[in-house]
């Protein structure tokens, strides 16, 4: 996974404090939905004034964060501000970017998991926001990982699906998969034909591009895979490969199950499942859609990011 500190901010909850803390000042705090371990996390906090107003330092160049790692606290981050509070005026807006290693909010960077992770200014209510850090995969290689074990978290727009392998039954497909989520090869690419009642698609790197529209569907990783049928069924929540005309054409793109799909048993090459995040498969198969085929999201439905969760040989 990289570039996952390019994913869009997402926006967290923003109120005005009240009248007794800070008078006529709107903060919010916002981040990444999600950062890997080895990289670096920045949290913007606005502050925009409605009326004129003393700032204090520790809002201007200091930090008072409160942090709780899956729900557990973990250590704060406090910096004292320098210097006094400062007279502002009437629409004045200024936006802070405090960057923080993200392994700082892990309690073990090394546990190959996903943590979520909340952040919230101490003494005022509602500065607050929610970020997940990934693990550090960088150094992963393809041949240490026990596939059966390993996991990948898709996290998108509408939530995020979680998929176990079936190494058993199409290991090539699976080492393929994971290879390019490893690679960063899916962030950012969207699912692309959605079709309620049978399954959603997505893999292909010209949706990264909507000026490449006439060519969604088209795109691969530069090579293809032979056919790996099995007596894996398409039924709700399988992960299958997409393909060509040819058996033997799949290359990047994927699609998962919405709906039990026998007339697809042995023809495509399924190789996981959805273990958790059905509720995020229903959102996305439910999309308002449009086009030719009537396939096509209204609303982008973008992968943001495709996580390996590494579980290594023993």
């Amino acid at each position: 996974m990289k570039n996952l500190l390019a994913a869009v901010f997402v926006a967290c909850l923003s109120v005005l404090v009240s009248a007794q803390e800070i008078p006529g000042m709107r903060l919010s705090l916002s981040a990444p939905s999600i950062v890997a371990a080895q990289s670096k996390l920045s949290l913007r906090l606005l502050i925009e004034l409605s009326e004129d107003c003393e700032v204090p330092s520790q809002l201007l160049n200091g930090a008072n964060f409160t942090v709780r790692t899956n729900g557990e606290p973990n250590k704060p981050i406090i910096q004292k501000g320098e210097g006094a509070a400062v007279s502002m005026r009437k629409g004045t807006r200024i936006e802070r970017i405090l960057t923080y290693p993200a392994s700082t909010f892990m309690v073990d960077p090394d546990a190959g998991e996903i943590v979520t992770v909340a952040v919230s200014w101490s003494g005022l209510l509602g500065v607050d926001c929610t970020f997940k850090v990934a693990p550090d995969t960088k150094n992963i290689k393809l041949e240490e990982l026990d596939f059966q074990r390993t996991k990948v978290m898709l996290v998108t727009n509408y939530g995020d699906i979680h998929l176990e392998f079936r190494h058993d039954k199409a290991p090539k497909h699976v080492e393929n998969f994971i290879k390019l989520c490893l690679s960063g090869f899916y962030d950012g690419t969207k699912f692309h034909r959605v079709i309620k009642n049978f399954m959603i698609q997505g893999g292909c790197p010209f949706t990264k591009d909507d000026s490449l529209k006439q060519k969604w569907g088209q795109g691969g990783a530069g090579y293809n895979l032979k056919l790996e049928a099995s007596d894996l069924r398409h039924l709700r929540g399988t992960l299958s490969m997409a393909r060509g005309d040819g058996n033997d054409t799949a290359s990047s793109g994927f699609f998962i199950v919405h709906k039990d799909s026998a007339h697809l048993d042995g023809l495509y090459s399924a190789f996981g499942n959805v273990v958790k995040g059905m509720d995020t498969l229903d959102r996305i198969a439910f999309v308002r859609l449009a086009g030719p085929t009537m396939s096509a999201p209204v609303v982008p439905v973008v992968l943001q990011a495709a996580v390996v969760l590494p579980k290594k040989k023993q």
